[in-house]
C-alpha cells in the first residue's frame, strides 16, 4: 500500500480540504524504511472552532491504525483564513533519531 496515497484519500474523504498537501519526507531520515516520515498541511473549514489539540487529536485518531507503522507524521492544520494569513507551513526539523552507519 502507498501510504502517501492513503493518507491524501483519508484526509480527502474526512476533511474536504480546501489545501492538502502530504509529503512523504522518508527519504531525509535515517534507516530503511520509505514510508515512515510524513508531513500533512491540511487547509479546511472543518477546523473552525477547534484547537490545535483537538485539530491533531482528530488526525491521530483517523489514522490510529496507521500511526503504528508511521514513525513520524508532523501536522500543519489551518482554517482557510489561518491559510491565507501564513502562506505556508515550517519547515520540517532534521530527523535525530535512529543510527547511520
Amino acid at each position: 500500500m502507498d501510504m502517501q496515497q492513503h493518507l491524501t484519500e483519508q484526509l480527502t474523504t474526512a476533511l474536504s480540504p480546501a489545501h492538502l498537501q502530504v509529503l512523504n519526507e522518508s527519504k531525509n531520515h535515517s534507516g530503511p524504511a520509505t514510508q515512515s516520515h510524513f508531513k500533512l498541511i491540511v487547509v479546511s473549514d472543518e477546523f473552525t472552532g477547534l484547537k490545535l489539540i483537538d485539530r491533531h487529536r482528530f488526525i491521530n485518531q483517523l489514522f490510529k491504525e496507521e500511526l503504528t507503522h508511521i514513525h513520524a507524521l508532523a501536522m500543519h492544520t489551518y482554517t482557510p483564513s489561518e491559510w491565507k494569513m501564513k502562506q505556508g507551513a515550517p519547515a520540517s526539523p532534521q530527523c535525530a533519531g535512529g543510527s547511520k552507519s
